[in-house]
């Protein structure tokens, strides 16, 4: 009796490793380890996935790139072995959000067809369980981009070249990022992210502005050096938005967020 309950407790567990956790791995092997030992580390291969799969509006052909993802996937065999911490600060943050916007495209070809990430597990675990390797070790999403990326680079503009597979979210880029222009690629994703009407929007007559729900999942962040996410809205927008943000009593409100697949042949309803 007890060997019947001892076999059924590990057949639970077993369930239930399944349910809740689920790693990813990419198929590197020593000689990947070697060349990466060689060779400084580069971005180029993710570089040319961008070019080649990601329209001017930041959606993916994802069917395309699920039916050769031999460029992708050898992005990530180097990306399981590399040393950021080899890396000078700039180097190191553009390696992370690289390396997370890649990882989200890995978890949606891995997964497609789907037309949300949200179709993806449940109590997003997307997000929390799929399990990726970087750096020599294992990751979620979750914990690169609160354990690494808020929390190593603080810097509130991270979030919009963050991109989480979904309309709503900031688009993907055509390109990688690269250390030498990345203090200018966050304020140009910043700026193009505030200044679209479907993001951030002001009601004069209601002294409401309208805000996607980025500043209300990461509010603290808007508060590093800034009071709050009216006056981080100030420094970007146009100087007549800005002038009415800082000299009115503001409240601030949160627009339905799109969780729709930001799928190159996606024309569906949003997925709330």
């Amino acid at each position: 009796m007890k060997k019947h309950i001892l076999i059924l407790c590990l057949l639970l567990l077993s369930i239930c490793s399944v349910l809740f956790l689920y790693h990813f791995r990419v198929e590197a092997d020593s000689s990947t380890q070697q060349s990466m030992d060689d060779t400084s580390f580069s971005h180029e291969l993710f570089d040319q996935v961008l070019q080649e799969h990601v329209d001017e509006k930041g959606r993916v052909n994802y069917t395309k790139l699920k039916a050769n993802p031999k460029k992708l996937e050898a992005y990530l065999d180097l990306l399981a072995f590399a040393d950021p911490e080899e890396l000078s600060y700039n180097e190191r943050l553009v390696f992370w959000i690289n390396a997370y916007n890649a990882l989200v495209i890995k978890g949606v070809v891995n997964h497609y067809p789907i037309t949300s990430v949200r179709k993806v597990k449940l109590f997003n675990g997307f997000f929390s369980r799929l399990k990726f390797q970087a750096a020599g070790k294992m990751y979620t999403l979750d914990q690169i981009e609160h354990g690494i990326i808020r929390t190593e680079f603080v810097d509130p503009r991270v979030h919009f070249v963050l991109v989480c597979a979904s309309k709503s979210c900031p688009p993907l880029w055509t390109r990688a990022y690269s250390a030498e222009t990345i203090e200018e690629r966050l304020e140009t994703a910043t700026l193009n992210f505030l200044r679209n009407p479907k993001q951030v929007r002001i009601d004069r007559a209601k002294r409401h502005v309208y805000v996607s729900k980025i500043f209300k999942w990461y509010d603290d962040d808007f508060k590093e050096g800034y009071d709050g996410t009216a006056d981080f809205l100030a420094d970007y927008l146009p100087p007549e938005d800005a002038d009415f943000l800082e000299s009115t009593d503001i409240k601030v409100r949160y627009l339905d967020y799109d969780w729709t697949l930001n799928d190159f042949s996606n024309n569906s309803q949003g997925v709330k």
